[in-house]
């Protein structure tokens, strides 16, 4: 009991918490629902990892659909470098319809426009990349799929 009381004391005055990083913090406030509005909900196989070449998680890609609207959105929220400006991209194509894109320098996450889609199949992608601008992730899905609107 002392040594756990002696080990407890010394994390505290060594400035070292148990509490989750505010950029964690931050980065976990940002829900795929909150990117894209309340009426989006996530769709079935709508969800990727953005993994690097080795394997490393940078962050998470959803695809998101509004049956109100008939609309489609892709949110590409970062779970690496948060806070930090790094370029960041969220994409979306429908068969036979429209495609958009959004890619800069972001802090937690980046968001298509809203495009519509309803009954039609639609592939989408989100990417980020580390500060020095040299390791990338990916997450998506390159066959057309989501089909049922």
């Amino acid at each position: 009991m002392l040594t756990r009381t002696v080990i407890a004391a010394a994390l505290v005055a060594a400035g070292i918490a148990a509490t989750p990083s505010a950029a964690y913090a931050a980065s976990a406030s940002f829900t795929p629902e909150r990117v894209c509005g309340k009426d989006f909900k996530r769709v079935n196989d709508g969800h990727r990892a953005m993994k690097t070449r080795d394997g490393a998680v940078f962050g998470h890609v959803y695809l998101m659909y509004s049956k109100r609207s008939g609309k489609n959105c892709v949110a590409a929220i970062k779970t690496a470098y948060v806070g930090a400006r790094t370029v960041t991209g969220a994409s979306i194509e429908v068969k036979g319809g429209g495609k958009a894109e959004d890619a800069q320098k972001y802090r937690y996450y980046a968001e298509t426009p809203h495009v519509d889609g309803a009954w039609k199949c639609v592939r989408y992608s989100g990417w980020t990349r580390d500060p020095d601008n040299r390791v990338k992730a990916w997450g998506g899905r390159t066959s057309w799929g989501n089909c049922k609107g």
